[in-house]
């Protein structure tokens, strides 16, 4: 068999080989293919007996590079190892390449998980025909706390309350059969201010981060970075803040409740007065208190 442009036999062909026998194959001036895509057929003819000319064989690499076959045949398993990395290493690229991509969304994704959310529930509200109050607010403030601290919220809300102001609580205003989230994401829509009552529980909260990030959102997109006030209830320290509240703190108002340094000014009465001049609605100025000043 020569000169009939064979460039490799294929698995069936060498199978019908075998079956001859006694038989020599000769193939001088075929054009065979030396390549990734013929090791099957470039291993038979290294164990093969049945092609005496096989010193006189040439074939062509993928290279295009002209190569006596004895010489590929003999260097068999290092040709064997160049095909394994030509495979392996676009296919280790691509895995790398996902993987690299699925940490870096995965990363981004919780870096600004509460911004996905919170566009996610406005087109979802959007989606409802939810109207968006303009201007005019059913409450003066929301107030955001931890469920363990319900008894001082209650309190601090009777009070508040008796001085004419109308505030958002999660107990009474919050619609039944709306998720968290929706409740929370209409009681900052519906506020004019938001109150986050910081204590060691709420630091502790979930949903307190969770309302941070959405009023933060919320003054971000509205251009209302003054809507923050924050009440400091318990000794905290700035840096024990959340990393979102310390973001914030140049742009609200924050009240120290009276802590137990008998100072004058440091008094329920100032405290409660303080809270009022931060709910006034002609308020346009960002008030900041601590413990360590008065106004």
């Amino acid at each position: 068999m020569g000169n009939v442009s064979i460039t490799h036999f294929n698995d069936e062909d060498i199978e019908q080989i075998e079956k001859l026998e006694k038989v020599d194959i000769f193939l001088r001036g075929n054009p065979f293919q030396c390549s990734c895509n013929t090791l099957q057929f470039l291993r038979w003819l290294g164990q093969s007996k049945r092609v005496p000319d096989i010193l006189d064989l040439t074939c062509v690499t993928e290279k295009a590079s002209r190569r006596f076959m004895s010489e590929v045949i003999s260097n068999l398993k290092t040709f064997q190892m160049s095909c394994k990395t030509k495979f392996w290493l676009p296919f280790a690229v691509s895995i790398t390449s996902i993987v690299v991509l699925a940490i870096i969304l995965t990363v981004v994704f919780f870096r600004y998980k509460y911004a996905v959310e919170y566009f996610v529930l406005r087109f979802k509200m959007k989606m409802r025909n939810y109207k968006e109050l303009r201007q005019q607010y059913a409450f003066d403030a929301f107030i955001s706390y931890s469920q363990a601290d319900s008894e001082w919220v209650k309190d601090f809300y009777d009070i508040v309350n008796s001085m004419g102001f109308e505030l958002c609580l999660d107990a009474k205003d919050f619609i039944a059969g709306n998720s968290i989230a929706e409740n929370v994401i209409n009681a900052i829509d519906s506020s004019r201010k938001v109150i986050f009552i910081i204590t060691r529980n709420f630091l502790k909260s979930t949903w307190g981060s969770y309302e941070m990030e959405m009023t933060r959102m919320h003054a971000f997109q509205k251009g209302r970075e003054d809507m923050v006030i924050v009440v400091v209830k318990d000794e905290i320290n700035i840096t024990d803040m959340p990393e979102i509240l310390r973001r914030m703190w140049s742009k609200i108002t924050c009240i120290q409740w009276p802590n137990d340094d008998n100072l004058p000014y440091n008094t329920e009465e100032i405290f409660y007065e303080k809270i009022k001049m931060s709910l006034k609605k002609n308020e346009e100025s960002t008030l900041l208190y601590s413990k360590n000043s008065v106004v």
